[in-house]
């Protein structure tokens, strides 16, 4: 456990530091919680998409399998670095669509960092490089933030992970 930690520490400092420093988008202001989108697999499995955005054209979506949550619901890092981890994926649509891609530093980092049994939501932080989809363009955009997801949103992300009931 101790040695995923250290590697997943050392994977996000590399990928942050290492990659391309010209940052055409910067990203200012919070992106706030617009929704969730389910009904569909990601990697064969169950999946919910959570829409951040800072108005109508600019979003940001994240979207985790059934897989991807229960690891997250655990209190560990979930993570994908350069498409390694096909049950988490983010892209960014921001004066053009922004991806994970396999051949460029890029990736994202999700951590649960408090649920509120009382208003039974959740507050989940994410830390994302993400690299322009046209091949040619060498443009990034780095993100680091939090948000919280209502008690309706948190309980349809919950359910996702249990088992299905016969």
């Amino acid at each position: 456990m101790k040695g995923i930690a250290i590697t997943s520490v050392l994977l996000t400092t590399i990928l942050l530091t290492g990659c391309n420093k010209q940052q055409d988008h910067q990203i200012h202001g919070t992106l706030t919680h617009v929704g969730i989108a389910t009904n569909f697999d990601l990697n064969n499995a169950p999946a919910v998409s959570i829409i951040l955005s800072k108005d109508n054209e600019h979003y940001l979506t994240i979207s985790l399998n059934q897989h991807g949550l229960k690891t997250l619901l655990a209190h560990q890092d979930t993570q994908n670095f350069n498409q390694k981890n096909k049950n988490l994926d983010a892209s960014l649509t921001w004066d053009g669509l922004y991806i994970i891609d396999k051949a460029k530093a890029s990736g994202i980092v999700l951590n649960l960092e408090h649920v509120n049994n009382t208003t039974h939501s959740a507050k989940i932080h994410y830390t994302a490089t993400l690299v322009n989809a046209k091949k040619e363009s060498n443009k990034t955009v780095e993100l680091s933030d939090s948000f919280t997801l209502p008690a309706n949103d948190w309980k349809v992300i919950q359910e996702l992970t249990l088992p299905p009931s016969h």
